[in-house]
């Protein structure tokens, strides 16, 4: 998962889900880059149509482009940073990526075979891939790697690859991966950012010296690498397997924590492209003739987090009262300027297996305060609501909620702290309720499910939340070993139900990703993960 704050302001977090969507999931796309009225596809349909008309890509440039988050580390297997995986994966690559349309897609692997038990998986290697020294991509470097981020019991989507037995090389050109049990969701689980691939023992380097100056199969390459830095220059990786990519010979990251001054950014002209744009300025910015507003559809939802580790909130009947006195779609109306849709099932619609029939619990004032008069907190208490303080929408959000809690008795401070500090109080528990995203990294949604549910397994303490309901987690195993398609339906509906009533966090929105270009950007697109590949971007 990618920790949108880690991922886009944390958990996201990172999606990270399976198998190629089919086109019913793909329909399910839609809504999110649709306005109440339509306008937006329509322009967005026009902006399409315009940058189509640019056949033969321009070589050569800088793409300057504004982020939110600086990266901390470049290494895959140990972080669900946006700003670091949204910087590795330029790097680094995995066998199989999902592509911008969210379609499981082959990569340094062309394909692979399964034997008849689903059990055992050999993979062909693309032949003629290089890392960005000249090296040879071999068997031996993906095994390294996978072995690697499998066995790394710090690694925060480890429990990706935790079906995994062995993997060993077969020849100069094949993988093998065995597994302990079938596993439906595998081929997903390794088109994880986590399971990109670096050199085998590091090139013959320390972790920390090859970290410093990595060596990837990616399209870019960094020279050398400093944590939290205010900018990084990437540079095109000359043995790039792709011919004739990139054609942009270098990509300058700016960090820029707050939301206006990225949007006063792309406005100037000073960058090329914005990313978490604010809600708010999508009018603006849409009106605005030198700039391309883009929203992309998105496996992504807002969350209210309960630390139950509190007694307060580890009384449920205190969770599904807040749920109830929240009024999510008036809160969607003010704070997200006709973007997005009001949250529901912990699942966004846009993901295989989200349920529409998730008994969400509504708002209801009435039931809000009779579910709190069964709890051990009749007359409501004082507690503290952590936000990203750079994050507009997010402070928004806060304040709304406050606002909607006072009629339950429930006092709420807000707290806003910086992104980096923000980020490490709430993954420390040092919270009592938070509002971040999360993201499902790939196209299966057992990433989401293990990551928001299973408290032990799962990588996050279910989102830090610290939620621990055995039936679901026993679910959310059997679906991943469940490889008929109904049936794993029939089991997430039943996962997404169990978690609607427990109400362990509180799915405010379904937003999509908004971005803004300067017309000069081609080729910029953002996989419904999050992840976006500069490869095929230039400029006019």
């Amino acid at each position: 998962m990618t920790d949108v704050n880690s991922r886009r302001n944390p958990i996201s977090r990172r999606d990270v889900f399976r198998y190629g969507l089919g086109a019913s999931a793909l329909a399910a796309l839609s809504p999110l880059v649709q306005s109440p009225s339509g306008a937006a596809t329509t322009q967005q349909d026009k902006l399409a149509v315009a940058r189509i008309a640019h056949a033969t890509p321009k070589r050569g440039g800088t793409l300057k482009f504004a982020r939110s988050v600086a990266p901390t580390t470049l290494d895959p297997a140990n972080t669900i940073i946006a700003g670091d995986i949204y910087t590795l994966d330029k790097i680094f690559e995995p066998l199989y990526i999902t592509n911008a349309s969210g379609v499981l897609t082959p990569w340094l692997a062309t394909g692979y075979t399964t034997s008849a038990d689903n059990k055992t998986l050999t993979f062909s290697l693309r032949p003629g891939v290089k890392f960005s020294d000249g090296s040879p991509l071999t068997p031996a470097d993906v095994v390294f790697s996978i072995n690697r981020s499998r066995k790394n019991a710090a690694g925060p989507l480890s429990f990706l690859d935790g079906a995994i037995s062995s993997i060993e090389a077969s020849g100069s050109s094949k993988v093998v991966v065995k597994l302990s049990e079938p596993w439906a969701p595998i081929i997903s689980d390794l088109s994880v950012f986590a399971d990109a691939i670096v050199p085998a023992n590091f090139g013959g380097k320390s972790e920390k010296e090859f970290f410093a100056a990595p060596i990837g199969t990616g399209p870019f390459l960094l020279s050398s690498f400093t944590p939290d830095a205010t900018s990084l220059t990437l540079k095109a990786n000359p043995h790039y397997w792709q011919p004739g990519k990139p054609y942009l010979d270098s990509v300058e990251f700016l960090y820029v924590d707050n939301d206006s001054q990225r949007v006063l950014q792309i406005e100037g002209g000073q960058v090329n492209i914005v990313d978490t744009v604010p809600p708010a300025e999508v009018a603006s910015l849409k009106s605005n003739a030198s700039v391309v507003l883009e929203q992309f559809p998105a496996w992504e939802v807002d969350l209210l987090v309960f630390n139950e580790k509190l007694p307060q909130f580890a009384d449920r009947n205190v969770r599904r009262a807040i749920t109830y006195a929240i009024n999510r779609p008036a809160l969607v109306h003010a704070a997200n300027f006709g973007t997005g849709e009001p949250g529901g099932s912990f699942f966004p619609p846009s993901l295989q297996y989200y349920s529409a029939s998730t008994p969400v619990l509504e708002y209801s004032l009435s039931k809000a305060k009779a579910t709190l008069a069964q709890s051990k907190y009749p007359k409501g208490f004082a507690t503290k609501l952590l936000v990203d303080s750079g994050n507009q929408k997010f402070v928004t959000f806060a304040q709304i909620i406050k606002s909607q809690l006072q009629p339950l008795g429930i006092d709420v401070t807000i707290t806003g702290l910086d992104h980096s500090a923000f980020e490490s109080t709430f993954q420390k528990f040092d919270y009592e309720m938070f509002i971040d995203y999360a993201i499902n990294d790939i196209s299966d949604p057992d990433e989401m499910a293990s990551f928001e549910i299973d408290v032990k397994d799962g990588g996050s303490s279910s989102y830090w939340s610290n939620y621990d309901n055995p039936k679901a987690i026993a679910l959310v195993h059997e679906a991943e070993a469940e490889f008929d398609t109904n049936k794993r339906a029939a089991l997430y509906a039943e996962i997404q139900s169990i978690v609607a009533e427990d109400a362990p966090f509180v799915a405010l929105d379904y937003p999509p990703y908004i971005y803004a270009t300067s017309k000069s950007v081609q080729g910029f697109s953002v996989n419904p993960g999050g992840a976006y590949r500069l490869e095929d971007v230039w400029l006019t």
